[in-house]
């Protein structure tokens, strides 16, 4: 015989259901990979996305480095080189548009997610970069350091074609470099200009004060397109708003260090105060919030005690 089970302890059931429901935590959608591809900036600049993951911590789809080409008469000027494993995909994604060879590759800084493919290229073109490029990759024992360096700027010359790199301050690291199309009125801005908040490399010479002041510079480049290191192109306007997003952070942060709010209370807050400019879900916040805040609290402390 069929045993009833009495409305109320039903009801009750049913009630526990439903709040087991409500309480347990949503699980965000994960967004298909994507592969790379590449895409046309102006005529005779590409750029390469992807390839696209999802991260442990997000539900935002990450990629390495964006690599650009420009196309001369003569060969490729290639900038950045995502990491090693990439580079048969790159060299097959250059080749649709172009079969002239690569004369130059052009590093905006050493992190490997945009010169982790130097170990491969140095045996296929020559590589330039700043001189901390070089002893950045030398320390953290990265393959294929470039041989040729510069200091503050340095232009390459190619079938009528100038492409400038300069070195215009610190920022995410102590070797940023912008490349500049000027012909074009296009730069790529590495990792000092990104679809999302900045990341500072404490570790090899960042620097949240001075990236200021580095962004000040490069508003005074004449262009109007923007090579980010990750993400979508961008413009002035946009360089101009990010500057403004970190000028606001620096002043939260130097406000609640000269308020006498200890470390772990100005860090806490400055992590919430990164809704209020836009920064709380960009694909660079959980990297920012994990290795730059806590050293981010000590250089603004220092400098607001100057």
């Amino acid at each position: 015989m069929r045993r009833l089970i009495p409305v109320a302890v039903i009801a009750v059931l049913g009630l526990v259901g439903a709040n087991a429901r409500q309480q347990a935590p949503a699980q965000l959608p994960r967004p298909p990979a994507e592969p790379m591809r590449i895409e046309k900036v102006k005529e005779n600049l590409y750029f390469i996305r992807g390839p696209w993951n999802t991260a442990a911590n997000d539900a935002l789809l990450h990629e390495p480095g964006d690599v650009a080409i420009r196309v001369t008469p003569d060969g490729l000027i290639v900038v950045d080189d995502k990491f090693p494993q990439h580079t048969q995909d790159i060299l097959d994604k250059i080749k649709t548009i172009s079969t002239l060879p690569i004369k130059y590759l052009l590093n905006t800084h050493h992190h490997a997610d945009h010169a982790g493919g130097d170990a491969n290229f140095i045996n296929l073109t020559e590589i330039i970069a700043h001189r901390n490029v070089r002893e950045n990759m030398i320390r953290n024992k990265q393959a294929g350091a470039p041989r040729i360096v510069f200091d503050n700027q340095m232009s390459v010359y190619l079938g009528g074609v100038e492409v400038t790199a300069m070195h215009l301050g610190r920022g995410h690291t102590n070797g940023d470099s912008v490349i500049y199309f000027a012909d074009l009125r296009t730069i790529h801005a590495g990792d000092l200009v990104i679809d999302g908040m900045p990341f500072i490399d404490y570790d090899n010479g960042g620097s949240a004060v001075e990236w200021v002041k580095t962004l000040d510079n490069i508003l005074k480049i004449d262009f109007d397109t923007l090579i980010p290191g990750h993400g979508r192109l961008l413009t002035k306007d946009d360089v101009r708003e990010q500057r403004g997003q970190l000028e606001k952070m620096n002043a939260k942060m130097t406000a609640l260090v000269k308020s006498g709010a200890p470390k772990e209370k100005a860090t806490a807050e400055l992590k919430a105060y990164l809704k209020d400019i836009g920064w709380e879900n960009t694909v660079s916040t959980q990297t920012f919030l994990g290795r730059s805040l806590n050293p981010y609290y000590d250089e603004i402390a220092a400098a607001a005690r100057k």
